[in-house]
């Protein structure tokens, strides 16, 4: 059974439906996520949500029968590298390194390193009116990070570009090895997560953090960014890319931002600079843009099933 399967994700209109499911999940992850490392450092984090993420997919595999040695290591070793190792390693190590906040947000330069990447390997084109949506969003992503107020360690920035860059080639990787081989979304994702995360398991040893702070808030925290956020949210990312161009689905990928920068004014008190504000204005109409197009792509597919 595909992922696609399981969400009932079989063409375009259930993809863009799924896709604003999870954007906002992911978006309010970011208000999980900075609860959690009140009560553990970010690399013991990392690892500890990644791990639950793992052993809950294997509980699901194991409720179906379906656990089973990969007929393919070569996709697991590959997308687990780039789409846990590099992207959820990087993701902590920006936080580690002072990078919390709007720093973070440069994980979502991921794409447009996954359009250039998808371009070069699965040779997706951006068409039409796309253009202009991706020209908003790039505008309001420079306003929404405001790169002329930067102040700090450059190293947790270059950790954040680095997660993005893994979180899009992890992406491409998918979709090109979901082309050639007839992969199980679950066990697939299973088998990637646990294989990317053995590199990351030592760290907190190795740079002797200390343990987690645990209450029954953390533990709430913990199973909703480990077991719904991550095991959920990308057996739904790999279904959509099933169905959607990479490109196309990393897009919209520009909302999370958005949703954890107006979520934490709300729950925080945080308040958005004016150019914040027009940043969001900007990503807004970049994200308009696609919906419209969605629509209309959505509504040639009925047509042309209809004939």
């Amino acid at each position: 059974m595909t992922g696609g399967a399981l969400f009932g994700i079989n063409n375009r209109r259930a993809a863009y439906v799924a896709l604003i499911v999870l954007t906002l999940m992911w978006g309010s992850n970011w208000l999980a996520m900075k609860f959690a490392l009140m009560h553990a450092h970010p690399v013991l984090f990392n690892v500890q949500r990644t791990w639950l993420a793992v052993a809950t997919l294997f509980a699901v595999m194991a409720w179906q029968r379906r656990i089973a040695w990969p007929t393919a290591w070569w996709p697991i070793v590959v997308t687990g590298f780039f789409q846990v190792t590099v992207n959820f390693g990087s993701t902590t190590m920006a936080l580690a390194s002072g990078g919390a906040g709007r720093t973070s947000v440069l994980v979502f330069t991921m794409p447009f390193w996954t359009m250039l990447i998808a371009w070069a390997v699965l040779h997706e084109r951006v068409q039409g009116i796309r253009w202009f949506a991706v020209a908003f969003a790039l505008f309001g992503l420079v306003f929404v990070i405001e790169p002329w107020r930067w102040e700090g360690d450059l190293e947790a920035k270059l950790w954040a570009v680095l997660s993005g860059l893994g979180w899009a080639a992890g992406s491409v990787a998918t979709k090109y090895y979901q082309r050639r081989y007839r992969l199980d979304t679950l066990s697939f994702l299973g088998w990637q997560m646990l294989v990317g995360v053995l590199p990351l398991t030592p760290l907190p040893w190795l740079m002797g953090l200390p343990s987690a702070q645990w209450d029954a808030a953390f533990a709430v925290t913990l199973v909703w960014t480990a077991s719904i956020s991550t095991a959920v949210g990308f057996l739904m990312w790999n279904a959509i890319l099933r169905i959607l161009p990479a490109g196309t689905a990393s897009l919209n990928t520009f909302a999370i931002p958005v949703i954890a920068l107006v979520s934490s004014m709300i729950v925080f008190g945080e308040r958005l600079t004016p150019s914040e504000w027009l940043g969001i204005g900007f990503i807004g109409a970049g994200l308009a843009i696609l919906t419209v197009q969605a629509l209309a792509d959505s509504r040639s597919e009925r047509e042309r099933a209809s004939r």
